[in-house]
């Protein structure tokens, strides 16, 4: 049996999950927003204290972390915490993308799935997946769009439009303008919290011995640049 360990800290709502062979043993959730550097370790070491019998690292076979895209100061307080954690243990870590993981909860699907996240300022992170016997195929890889520009990205996709699902808080966001643009679209609705949803990622990938064990291969996938970069831009062109 293998044990997983899954975190996310990509958006506001942060989740830690705890797997062993495809059962989920153990969820722990909580929003932040400020706070997260604050109670993130205390967060990991109170799931390992109360995982049933109790948990140490050493019995965690491989961890599963959301690399983004999401809330930059949180996916850089979730990576630097974790490679705290495993530094120097060789421990194997999957990366696993938040669009991905939103979408995962329909991988029984036949029909591609929109996997949206609001981005504020009118934009989305979006990708559309395609999932056989559990693993998700990117039919359209992940971008960072403007609302506005939704038919154009999907226009690569050849299946109807119309009748594809549609899930994540961007798709909650702008479900006026996808109903009157691809009427018979379904919408799907899931927990935010994803880290049970990226243990079972991690578990199959794991089992594939796809991973990484270097940790200065663990990097954050962004796809905007953070709001501190590009102010500083604006500076130097000013």
């Amino acid at each position: 049996m293998s044990t997983i360990f899954s975190l996310d800290t990509s958006s506001r709502y942060i989740s830690i999950s705890v797997t062993r062979s495809d059962n989920i043993r153990f969820e722990y959730h909580f929003t932040s927003r400020d706070e997260l550097s604050t109670v993130l370790i205390q967060s990991i070491e109170n799931v390992l204290n109360n995982v049933p019998g109790g948990l140490s690292l050493e019995e965690i076979d491989a961890f599963g972390i959301c690399i983004g895209p999401g809330l930059f100061t949180g996916l850089r307080v979730g990576m630097a915490t974790l490679k705290g954690f495993l530094l120097g243990s060789g421990k194997p870590v999957i990366p696993v993308n938040s669009l991905e993981a939103t979408a995962y909860p329909f991988h029984e699907s036949t029909i591609p799935v929109v996997s949206m996240i609001d981005a504020r300022r009118n934009e989305v992170y979006i990708a559309v997946y395609n999932f056989t016997d559990g693993e998700g195929k990117e039919l359209i890889s992940p971008a960072l769009i403007n609302i506005s520009e939704l038919k154009n990205y999907l226009s690569a996709i050849e299946y109807p439009l119309n009748e594809m699902h549609w899930t994540g808080s961007g798709s909650e966001v702008y479900k006026s303008l996808i109903q009157a643009n691809f009427q018979g679209s379904q919408f799907l609705t899931t927990s935010p919290f994803l880290a049970p949803w990226i243990d079972r990622i991690a578990l199959s990938r794991f089992t594939k011995n796809n991973y990484i064990t270097n940790l200065s291969d663990l990097l954050p996938f962004y796809i905007r640049k953070p709001d501190a970069e590009i102010n500083y831009g604006k500076q130097d062109r000013g």
